[in-house]
């Protein structure tokens, strides 16, 4: 006769309120894969923070405290975009809870390990009427990889557990959370990573009980268990430095000589780390024992790579191996100078009929699409032409596209450098010299604009001089550092980031200021006026918190530009029709910035010219903090602008 299995227990903290061991189990299955929580205050998820404050002091992770919750989830996807790695959300229940959407939609189609955990009132209040009680099960269905909720009540009838019966017992809280953790990361090529949602009926009593002696519950806390080396980008190994490229697909030869050590990463570290080129990529010669598929001669074609948002980095190895040209979105990973990508892109392939530069866009015959290209039509257009064959080249599974994308997906190196070929002799350099052509002409148009300092020219200048990790936000500015900017990789911190999942204004500096609590330095944020006011509450900090080190540059044109570049813009021109464009598009403001930065007591400076923007972004180390500064531009000449470019870039054509 056997006895019962009695529990499995590390730490003892039976003397207090079982809503608190409740939530120190789900630290616990949190803390050995994620190192960062934002936690936003509330009564019903009282018993997560207080948790969240022991495991802090016991050093298994940062907790970073906001006032608003679509604030603070932003400011963890920035988190989990900045160190590859979940970083969670926490806030109470009701509407807090419902905040949490925009930034859930928008991991879910960037692939950001994003944690939403939602405190929620217990199961027997639900249909009662009680106050701050929704539904909260399922509310985040379609956009999350995967949910749990844990009940409290289904502890005292047996159906959870808070002492495991052993390592594995899977009725153990703690178990529970760290399963559904694993489903944020990509664990197969055929997975994509992406935010999942803990849902947790916490009943009364929320607060502590007082402990029988000062050592409290102990040292109960994990820590996490990935290792330090990888916790730094890039990674370093030996007396180099390391570039962090995904796993190869089979066939697909090593980058450096230290790519045994880079293929040790698990999938999802390759995945978040896919972006990261270094020097080491302008390397051509293939390493010692690399497999002979991308060195052999390819049948030519008059192939084009095409690398949008997140491209993976073998893309480039292999059109630079193949001598094929690269149009490259800024945070593709790709733009830099230094890799060799065709500048001006977007003009290159808008050149009117009948010149040479249309002749060489209307002959390419295949395109290779890497990560999602979504900044220009005329890129679209490019890839969607019937006299064109279009590939996506994809190596793991990506969360923006399912078996309805209307192109073939390769994900074999070898498969891909046999339909892109090798590129025919000239095909590469006349793209190079298309691309230096209407690069020459947009650097004379906006360097030339009477003394005007244009939303353009302040993009551009932003981007090229600005140190350190740099964020764009959505709508116009990305497209006028796309359209203008010449980036180099001036050091190994710099990165272009964007929130392109969803390309949505919201939540942009939230995000930019996660990405500088995630790391040592300071980050830039170029923004629009629109931009910037939407996300206003990421300015509004609690005193007790640290605050991240980011300049936000605020391009301020006093509405909305970028609808005057599409349609609405003609429509704005057709006679009595400007007011209505201007109130319904436009969406003028008038809003006192300088005002609003005193308000949250952050530095605020004006630049009313480059020199001065030059002066206010250098020495970023002489700075702590967050830095608001300033320019205005006049939107209404835009049009007029971009036209004076297409015409500088094509001085004959008819």
């Amino acid at each position: 006769m056997s006895s019962p299995r009695r529990p499995f227990r590390e730490f003892d903290d039976s003397h207090d309120a079982e809503s608190l061991r409740l939530a120190r189990r789900v630290i616990r299955g949190l803390t050995p894969g994620l190192r960062h929580v934002v936690v936003a205050p509330g009564s019903r998820s009282a018993p997560l923070a207080y948790a969240l404050a022991e495991a802090e002091q016991l050093g298994a992770v940062t907790v970073h405290m906001r006032i608003d919750e679509r604030s603070a989830a932003f400011t963890a996807l920035g988190l989990a975009l900045a160190v590859g790695e979940p970083a969670a959300v926490v806030t109470t229940s009701g509407t807090a809870a419902g905040n949490l959407t925009p930034a859930v939609m928008e991991a879910d189609l960037a692939g950001a390990p994003l944690v939403a955990i939602t405190a929620d009132r217990p199961e027997e209040l639900h249909g009662t009427g009680a106050n701050q009680t929704t539904w909260q099960q399922g509310m985040f269905a379609g956009r999350v990889r995967d949910e749990l909720h844990l009940e409290q009540g289904l502890i005292r009838q047996g159906h959870l557990r808070l002492e495991p019966e052993s390592r594995d017992d899977i009725l153990a809280a703690e178990a529970q959370v760290a399963l559904l953790l694993r489903q944020a990361g990509a664990r197969s090529r055929h997975e994509a990573p992406g935010p999942v949602h803990l849902n947790i009926g916490f009943a009364d009593p929320l607060v502590p009980a007082e402990p029988p002696s000062p050592r409290g519950a102990g040292r109960w806390a994990r820590r996490s268990v990935i290792p330090p080396g990888r916790r730094q980008r890039p990674h370093r190994s030996g007396d180099g430095v390391v570039p962090n490229a995904s796993r190869p697909a089979a066939g697909t030869p090593a980058l450096t000589p230290e790519g045994a050590a880079a293929a040790a990463l698990s999938p999802a570290e390759h995945r978040r780390s896919r972006r990261d080129f270094d020097v080491a990529w302008l390397d051509d010669s293939a390493p010692e024992g690399a497999p002979r598929m991308l060195q052999e001669t390819a049948a030519p074609h008059r192939t084009v790579f095409v690398l949008g948002h997140d491209a993976p980095a073998e893309a480039v190895r292999i059109a630079r191996r193949l001598g094929q040209p690269v149009l490259a979105e800024p945070t593709s990973g790709a733009r830099w100078a230094e890799l060799g990508p065709v500048q001006g892109y977007r003009l290159v392939l808008q050149a009117p009929e009948g010149t040479d530069t249309a002749s060489l866009v209307s002959s390419v015959e295949c395109v290779v699409v890497a990560g999602r290209p979504t900044l220009t039509r005329p890129v679209q257009q490019l890839i969607s032409r019937e006299d064109v064959r279009a590939v996506q080249y994809a190596l793991t599974a990506e969360p923006w596209f399912t078996s309805r994308l209307p192109r073939r997906v390769i994900s074999e190196a070898g498969d891909l450098a046999e339909f892109a070929g090798d590129a025919p002799e000239g095909w590469a350099e006349a793209w190079e010299e298309a691309g230096l052509t209407v690069q020459r002409a947009v650097d004379s148009v906006l360097r030339d604009d009477d003394g005007e300092l244009t939303s353009v020219r302040a993009a551009q200048f932003v981007a090229e001089t600005a140190p350190g990790p740099l964020l764009l936000g959505s709508s116009s500015v990305i497209r006028d550092v796309d359209l203008a900017a010449v980036l180099t990789r001036r050091d190994p911190t710099r990165r272009v980031y964007a929130l392109r999942g969803l390309s949505g204004i919201d939540g942009n500096v939230s995000a930019a200021a996660g990405i500088a609590l995630a790391g040592g330095n300071r980050v830039t944020a170029l923004v629009g006026d629109l931009t910037f006011l939407h996300d206003s509450n990421a300015l509004l900090h609690p005193s007790t918190e640290r605050r991240p080190n980011l300049d936000i540059v605020v391009i301020n044109d006093g509405g909305g530009a970028i609808f005057d570049q599409l349609e609405h813009g003609t429509i704005g021109r057709r006679p009595g029709q400007a007011e209505s464009v201007e109130r319904l598009f436009g969406t003028p403001q008038t809003v006192d910035i300088e005002a609003l930065a005193d308000a949250h007591q952050h530095e605020y400076r004006f630049a009313d010219t480059l020199e001065e923007l030059g002066d206010a972004l250098a020495h970023p180390d002489d700075r702590i903090g967050i830095r608001i500064i300033e320019l205005r531009t006049d939107r209404t000449g835009l049009r007029d602008l971009h036209a004076r470019v297409r015409a500088a870039a094509y001085p004959d054509a008819v």
